[in-house]
């Protein structure tokens, strides 16, 4: 799993730092400017217009990129969670072709991974309880594919231990697939160059402006801001169990298997 520290910081905090970098850097490329052009009539075109329109650009680009890079990533996530909970659905209905021993054991194993699926969930920000979960979790999926190859020994029951097989097979490779989908966000070297973007852009939007008025400063941080909140929703799509932006219409489907108990 990536270590970076973009991975591990909470986007608000990345994009309030970015917020007041920018700002910062705006400031700092118009002291160049000053040291460079004394004379006050020495205007580079475009002011704080090339500004604005750089910052657009820089916006469009967010936008056609990793913006939606992030947002598949969601709706993937959102997916793999609604095929989990069908064949998790799948499993616990071939769980009653079974004689009522072996079908209370499968009820019983399948109930405790259900609420360790919807535990996952809730979890995912608790690094200490995601760890202890994920173990748990391994250790149910081992109980119940033991019980499935104890069952598949008895001839009577062959017909039914396959499709349950099949079912878990399934159920356990899509939890890998989430699992996978969870690990990373969006790739550190788009994050730096966005970020890196940003900062170039304010520089130079500070160095062409020939002097930043007070009015100039309020469209200035209302741009920065406009830019750091797209900044925070593409980080926050990309951690879909850890963000503001979570895909719990995925996750319902999972509770609600709650009712075959």
């Amino acid at each position: 799993m990536n270590k970076s520290i973009f991975t591990q910081v909470d986007a608000a905090i990345i994009c309030l730092v970015l917020f007041g970098l920018m700002l910062l850097m705006v400031s700092f490329g118009n002291r160049v400017r000053q040291r460079l052009w004394k004379a006050k009539d020495a205007d580079i075109k475009g002011g704080v217009s090339s500004f604005l329109g750089a910052l657009f650009g820089l916006w469009a680009f967010m936008l056609a990129f990793t913006f939606g890079q992030s947002g598949t990533r969601f709706e993937n996530v959102r997916a793999a969670i609604v095929d989990e909970s069908n064949f998790l659905r799948t499993a616990i209905l071939r769980a009653d072709f079974f004689p009522d021993s072996v079908r209370e054991v499968y009820r019983s194993e399948l109930k405790q991974y259900l609420e360790e699926r919807i535990a996952y969930y809730d979890y995912a920000g608790n690094k200490t309880k995601f760890k202890e979960n994920r173990e748990a979790i391994t250790k149910t999926a081992t109980l119940l594919w033991a019980t499935t190859v104890e069952q598949s020994r008895k001839p009577n029951l062959a017909s039914f231990t396959g499709p349950m097989a099949a079912s878990l097979t399934s159920l356990f490779d899509i939890g890998i697939k989430r699992e996978a989908l969870l690990s990373y966000g969006v790739p550190v070297p788009i994050i730096f160059i966005l970020i890196t973007l940003a900062l170039t852009i304010s520089f130079i939007g500070g160095f062409t402006a020939p002097a930043i008025k007070n009015t100039d400063w309020m469209l200035i941080a209302v741009f920065a801001l406009v830019a750091v909140a797209i900044v925070y929703v593409i980080i926050d799509l990309a951690r879909p169990m850890e963000g503001l932006i979570r895909p719990d219409s995925g996750q319902q489907a999972i509770i609600n298997l709650r009712k075959l108990f």
